[in-house]
C-alpha cells in the first residue's frame, strides 16, 4: 500500500483525456440519434405511401386520417388518466372500514 501518488500534471492529463473521450462519445450518440430519427421518418413516410397506394387514397388524406386517429387516441388516454385520478381521489376521501 505504498503507492506513490502521481504528479498533479499526470492527473490533469488523465482528466483532460477522459473529458475528450466523453465529449466525443456524447457527440457520436447525438449523431446516431439524429440519423435514427431521420431513418424512422423516411421509413414511416415510405410505409404511408405504400398504404395509400394499396388503399387507393391520396397520401395527404391518409396523413390526415392518421393525425385524426392519433389525436383521438391521445385524448382518450388523457381522459382515462384523469378519470382514474379523480376516482382515486374520491375513493381516498372516505375512511376505510
Amino acid at each position: 500500500m505504498n503507492a506513490e501518488p502521481g504528479t498533479p500534471s499526470e492527473f490533469e492529463a488523465l482528466a483532460n483525456a477522459l473529458r475528450v473521450v466523453l465529449r466525443e462519445d456524447r457527440e457520436g450518440r447525438r449523431e446516431i440519434d439524429l440519423l435514427a430519427d431521420a431513418s424512422f421518418r423516411l421509413w414511416l413516410n415510405n410505409a404511408a405511401e405504400r398504404i395509400a397506394a394499396a388503399a387507393m387514397i391520396p397520401l395527404a388524406r391518409l396523413h390526415a386520417l392518421l393525425g385524426d386517429f392519433l389525436s383521438i387516441a391521445t385524448h382518450a388516454v388523457s381522459t382515462a388518466r384523469q378519470t382514474y385520478r379523480d376516482e382515486k381521489r374520491r375513493y381516498r376521501r372516505f375512511p376505510r372500514s
